[in-house]
């Protein structure tokens, strides 16, 4: 399968690519046309159709199967489309080939997952541990659905990495900090987030469900823990509301969509313990971007309030 980063001006192609934008405009002279937005894991690429626009019948969000020309207009790539239509299954397409996805090896992860689940030592946790990943047809959600649409792991996988990377360090976190409770850290890193399974889709275009933009991730993994907890008569009253404290408090203020901010030492560990792995995972697909576009600085980065400096670019003898 073709992919964009691969195509020449002046090549003509028929490729699979995510139809990200559809927009029906009107040329100078009243025709109507299709502006485009086509994307693959390689690039991002507007489009223009001019003509069989009545064939055109799959919508923005879509996989589609495209034939066309790569040009070039107002010095930026842009593809000429002759011929679209909506993805079959007959055509098994590799969704990998078209999203983002992570480069860890999700069996791996999975492993490292079970592992961590099996390191906490308090009965009731581990039980609810055991019982919230279950059922296989959530584990294969759990580790498919990306933990965010654009700033961090906004990916195919990309909730179970940084659910893991979290898990990793609240571990070590509870290390140096002893007097936390450490099963109760570690059972929180683990579910903080369990409510993005419901709350994202799984692409073509990442984005909110219906109950994701209602509810909110954080709301909805809040009931999903209570339900399993329900599921235990004997489950500690105690134990019980701080796990429930943790997940409502983890994104740590009001201003954050948190509804109530940390107010345990473990609710803090948490909370940081989260921005660690967001900031570090959106910082570091930055650097990739700009050190690829030759930068010395970044854009500036409203999410963090200011530029980054890329530095200059390593020549192999340094």
């Amino acid at each position: 399968m073709k992919r964009l980063n691969d195509l020449l001006l002046g090549e003509q192609f028929t490729t699979f690519l995510v139809l990200t934008k559809k927009e029906r405009r009107a040329k100078k002279n009243g025709e109507p046309y299709l502006a485009l937005e086509l994307s693959d894991v390689t690039n991002h690429m507007s489009g223009v159709m001019w003509d069989n626009l009545e064939t055109v019948t799959a919508e923005a969000g879509q996989i589609v199967k495209v034939a066309g020309t790569l040009e070039e207009y107002q010095s930026q790539k842009q593809i000429r489309v002759d011929r679209m239509r909506a993805a079959r299954d007959d055509d098994d397409v590799d969704l990998m080939q078209l999203v983002p996805s992570t480069p860890e090896d999700r069996g791996q992860l999975w492993q490292r997952f079970q592992k961590m689940i099996e390191s906490v030592a308090q009965p009731s946790l581990l039980a609810l541990l055991r019982r919230m990943f279950a059922e296989e047809s959530f584990v294969k959600d759990f580790c498919a659905v990306p933990a965010g649409k654009k700033w961090h792991h906004g990916y195919l996988g990309g909730l179970l990495e940084h659910t893991l990377n979290i898990a990793a360090i609240c571990d070590r976190l509870a290390k140096i900090y002893p007097q936390v409770d450490r099963d109760l850290l570690v059972t929180a890193a683990l579910l903080h987030d369990i409510g993005k399974v419901d709350s994202y889709n799984q692409g073509p275009m990442f984005d909110y469900t219906d109950a994701g933009r209602l509810l909110g991730h954080i709301v909805i993994g809040a009931q999903m823990v209570a339900n399993k907890i329900a599921q235990f008569p004997e489950f500690p009253h105690e134990l019980a509301m701080k796990l429930q404290h943790l997940i409502l408090s983890h994104q740590g203020a009001l201003e954050q969509a948190s509804p109530v901010v940390p107010m345990i030492p473990e609710g803090f560990l948490l909370y940081y313990a989260d921005e660690i792995d967001s900031k570090m995972n959106a910082i570091d697909r930055i650097y990739k971007k700009e050190r690829a576009a030759g930068s010395r600085w970044s854009e500036y980065v409203n999410l963090l309030n200011r530029y980054l400096y890329i530095g200059v670019a390593k020549t192999g003898k340094d």
